[in-house]
């Protein structure tokens, strides 16, 4: 019982614990924003990775492989399949406005696509933004582009539309950072009067035979029409990449079912029959059903894929990837940094570890008699022992506790932070110089005035409150005589710590892990007990009579 009384009267009564608990509490609000961020970032890239192409993947060469519809109907059998999608990606180049760009061009069934990732979902644009940029053009400025029908441009859900040859042109749609006229403003967000909707632009390709030589019909050139733009939330993603249809694209690549007459090579008579050309597409991707785990579907994935390879000997066997595997190196990168900073930070942890055995330390000289006077009643050395870990436990339980909700507050309002540290510092600092220059003017005159009067710190602490709150006024009057005062400030005096126009993503990870932050809390309360045991033992070691004559 005495443990507890003792540790009570010396945090109610010590000032040294409450600043060892503070350095706790400020090495735990720091671990908890930078695990939270970090981690956030990850997560974020992890879900933005895995939306991109599913599952699994079934890849191969750029070039395609021949026979990819019956290992779509091989898949589709699966019970760990949900959805199977063929795919066609090829580089090439883009035209808009005539500007030229080198970008991978994807074909796909937006149907089926849809059902692997949440395309629909990445579709920046629809009616309704077209319907209000339409009403702020001026026809007499700008105009209306001829013949413009938002729905049959695909600007509902379905980016492709009912009409998929609008105006006779492909559709097509382009990653919102593609666009050489679009960008981000200061909090991220795009303009639709910016747009490429509904531009033309044309696709610049080199289709490729089987074997991975240039087809003798040379590069393709084709006119497409761009019918809305997607962000996946990936920059590299949405400045690099387009989507036509699946049909289009094989089409425009030679990679389409072909018939052709036989003939005989030496009387060059035609025979009997048609030689056949397969269809190719160079990706298969895959959804997993609900209930089975990524590993369970890749491996029956492989195993559909393998008995494919057996049936076709001929076609150069693809391989299998899950959505990790082919995010993996960007992934890892991200993952490493955020180990690396962890670590770092932790490093910087220790100061509570070294501060909270400081404390007790001398905490421990200060209270020599005391030591002694327990034991001499009848306190074991393991009773002193623990009254220390106990008093160190309690420091670290006060500061990580306060660490935590700190931290808690921090991380989810910190993009209200990031907000207001760069359009409203500058109008902040005013009012904190004002008022902070006549508070301590009324400091001064009220310390003179109290060093006369022989009460020096009352008026003093008066006279700056009362001249503080007179600065306050000045500064709010200075705002009114002078209305773009406010606006300068806050263009000078700015702290941009997160830049929405130039990173990948557009708000700041805000949301804390329960379990990250268990972890760090009950890793900072066991860091304090460690730093209190040293003294503890210092204590507990300590001769009963020596102590009783310390002075």
């Amino acid at each position: 019982m005495y443990k507890l009384t003792l540790i009570l009267k010396y945090l109610r009564r010590k000032l040294g614990p409450m600043f060892a608990a503070l350095a706790v509490m400020l090495c735990t609000l720091m671990v908890i924003c930078v695990i939270s961020v970090m981690g956030g970032f990850l997560d974020m890239l992890r879900v933005s990775a895995s939306q991109l192409t599913g599952d699994v993947t079934v890849r191969s060469s750029i070039t395609g492989f021949a026979h990819y519809e019956e290992l779509v109907d091989r898949l589709s059998t699966r019970p760990e399949v949900e959805a199977v999608s063929p795919v066609i990606e090829m580089f090439g180049m883009v035209n808009i406005g005539g500007e030229t760009k080198g970008v991978r061009i994807m074909g796909i069934d937006p149907a089926t696509f849809s059902c692997i990732v949440p395309y629909e979902q990445t579709l920046h644009w629809d009616a309704e933004d077209l319907a209000k940029s339409m009403s702020l053009l001026s026809i007499g400025e700008i105009g209306k582009p001829p013949s413009f029908d938002p729905h049959a441009m695909g600007m509902t859900l379905d980016a492709f539309g009912a009409n998929e040859k609008t105006q006779g042109l492909p559709s097509m749609v382009i990653g919102i950072e593609v666009n050489p006229y679009q960008s981000r403003d200061e909090q991220g967000q795009y303009d639709f009067l910016n747009s490429a909707v509904p531009a033309p632009a044309t696709l610049t390709l080199l289709p490729l035979t089987e074997r991975g030589a240039p087809a003798e019909m040379g590069p393709v050139y084709a006119k497409t029409i761009i019918v809305n733009e997607f962000k996946s939330g990936l920059y590299e993603v949405d400045q690099g990449q387009v989507f036509v249809h699946f049909d289009v694209l094989q089409k425009l690549l030679d990679m389409d079912r072909e018939e052709g007459d036989i003939f005989d090579p030496q009387s060059g008579d035609k025979l009997p029959g048609k030689s056949i050309r397969p269809a190719r597409a160079t990706e298969v991707l895959v959804a997993g059903k609900d209930g089975y785990t990524l590993a369970q579907v890749r491996a029956a994935v492989s195993e559909e894929v393998n008995a494919f390879a057996s049936a076709h000997l001929d076609v150069f066997p693809p391989r299998v990837f899950t959505w990790e595997e082919i995010h993996a190196q960007f992934i890892s990168a991200v993952e490493n940094e955020k180990g690396m900073v962890t670590f770092l930070f932790a490093i910087i942890g220790m100061v509570a570890v070294v501060m909270v055995g400081t404390t007790l330390y001398m905490t421990v000289l200060e209270k020599t008699r005391d030591i002694g006077v327990l034991r001499a009643v009848g306190a074991s050395q393991a009773g002193i022992i623990g009254m220390y870990l106990g008093y160190g436990l309690a420091v670290g339980t006060v500061g990580a506790i306060a660490g935590l909700i700190g931290g808690t507050l921090v991380v989810t309002r910190i993009n209200d932070i990031q907000y207001w540290l760069a359009h409203y510092l500058g109008v902040s600092m005013h009012f904190a110089w004002c008022a902070t220059g006549v508070g301590l003017l009324g400091w001064i005159i009220g310390g003179i005035i109290g060093f006369k009067r022989r009460r020096f710190l009352k008026y003093a602490f008066v006279y700056a409150v009362l001249s503080g709150a007179a600065g306050l006024i000045v500064a709010w009057v200075a705002l009114l005589v002078m209305p773009d005062l406010g606006p300068r400030l806050n263009e000078m005096i700015r702290f941009e710590m997160w830049n929405p126009q130039l990173y990948y993503f557009d708000r700041i990870p805000d949301t804390v892990k329960f379990s990250d932050a268990l972890f760090i809390v009950l890793g900072a309360i066991a860091a304090s007990a460690v730093g209190a045991l040293i003294p503890a033992i210092i204590a507990a070691e300590q001769d009963p009579v020596e102590s009783l004559r310390y002075e």
